[in-house]
């Protein structure tokens, strides 16, 4: 299981995914660690950033595989518990009156690159690349990722990413405004502690008043986009269960 190690730097602090043999995979114990964690970071007033990345190759390649086949066998109200568990990462993160860095060290896939939609300033490792795959897997997106993927990286690019599947290059992110800074690997932490150290310099005050008004943007449409996202993950759910049971025409 993918576990969520702390870094400690004064007026900032760093969450590391570690589980590197499963490339950082996400299971419902990591999203439940993760809430719990988000609100530990809350609470202590000294930290007014936090950067987030992975270990080993990977950021975070998604859900784990077992638990994602297994979601099809779950029943509408445990299947609407872990979406709302899931979407509520993305709630958390953005009522956070700090800065969120993500350190994109390597692929960012799934419920990997979602996450980096929640975050307020992402930095990339020139090999680290993107991908939404959900539509091939079966499943549907999450984490208000109809709304700020487009916000950020533009209608055109984000349907030809989340219809395709295709891998985004951490270049073409930073082409497109998505990524802020593509640094080599051996850069990428200590570029991201420094921008870290500098917010943290900032008035309080500033930081919260400055990260409302850009979220603002984007506020009463990233709920909605949270409520859409569940209800269709639902209702195509439910409708897979039909087709599944439904008795198939012989042929002539």
């Amino acid at each position: 299981m993918t576990e969520l190690v702390w870094e400690d730097h004064g007026d900032f602090a760093l969450i590391r995914f570690e589980g590197a043999e499963q490339l950082n995979a996400f299971s419902s114990e990591t999203y439940l660690s993760l809430h719990r964690e988000l609100g530990t970071f809350a609470r202590e007033e000294r930290w007014r950033a936090l950067i987030i990345t992975g270990a080993g190759r990977a950021f975070c390649s998604g859900q784990n595989l077992k638990e994602e086949h297994d979601a099809g066998a779950l029943s509408r109200s445990d299947l609407r518990g872990r979406l709302e568990l899931l979407q509520g990462l993305t709630r958390r993160m953005r009522a956070l009156p700090k800065v969120l860095i993500a350190a994109i060290n390597g692929p960012a896939v799934g419920f990997g690159a979602e996450l980096t939609l929640a975050c307020d300033v992402r930095f990339a490792s020139a090999d680290a690349y993107f991908m939404f795959p959900e539509l091939a897997h079966g499943l549907y997106f999450t984490n208000a990722t109809l709304e700020l993927l487009p916000a950020f990286a533009g209608s055109a690019q984000a349907l030809d990413l989340l219809l395709s599947g295709r891998r985004w290059s951490a270049a073409d992110a930073l082409a497109a405004g998505f990524v802020s800074r593509m640094l080599p690997s051996a850069d990428l932490l200590p570029e991201a502690k420094r921008f870290a150290a500098q917010v943290a310099s900032s008035p309080v005050g500033a930081i919260a008043s400055t990260l409302t008004f850009i979220r603002a943007r984007h506020g009463t449409s990233v709920d909605s986009a949270l409520t859409y996202e569940v209800e269709t993950l639902l209702a195509l759910s439910a409708a897979a269960q039909v087709a599944d049971t439904t008795p198939q025409r012989a042929k002539p």
